[in-house]
């Protein structure tokens, strides 16, 4: 589920950081969703970042990512983990919940102003390469 999430990243070291996301610091954590089958059908990752746009200045409680496969959309996965998230941040003394989406994942922006959170800012993330210096 995490290369579907993901499917641009490298699927060893997102096996690699879900192995070892436990013993972090700050921690992140992955809580599972299964269907009556057993199946696992969604998940969602929280994690505490130093700070999040909206949020109170500090550290905050941060949603990384969640997932809920096709065939279980609409049953509320996706709301049942984030009631799960929401009780891990409370009882770590979080007054806040942060996330973020993909500027055109539309779905994804649907469910979390349906879920209570507020838009903050649209951004367009930069980067550059810095050549070293051989002298």
């Amino acid at each position: 589920m995490r290369r579907q999430l993901w499917h641009d990243q490298d699927p060893a070291e997102m096996a690699r950081e879900a192995y070892e996301m436990p013993t972090w610091d700050p921690p992140c954590v992955e809580f599972l969703a299964e269907a009556p089958d057993g199946q696992l059908v969604g998940f969602i990752e929280v994690g505490i970042r130093s700070l999040a746009e909206g949020c109170p200045q500090g550290p905050t409680a941060y949603i990384e990512g969640v997932f809920v496969e096709q065939h279980a959309r609409r049953l509320a996965v996706a709301n049942q983990l984030l009631a799960v998230a929401e009780q891990w941040a409370i009882d770590r003394g979080f007054s806040h919940l942060g996330s973020d989406a993909r500027l055109h994942n539309d779905v994804s922006h649907s469910w979390h102003r349906a879920a209570g959170f507020a838009e903050i800012e649209r951004i367009v993330a930069f980067a550059k390469p810095l050549a070293r210096n051989s002298n």
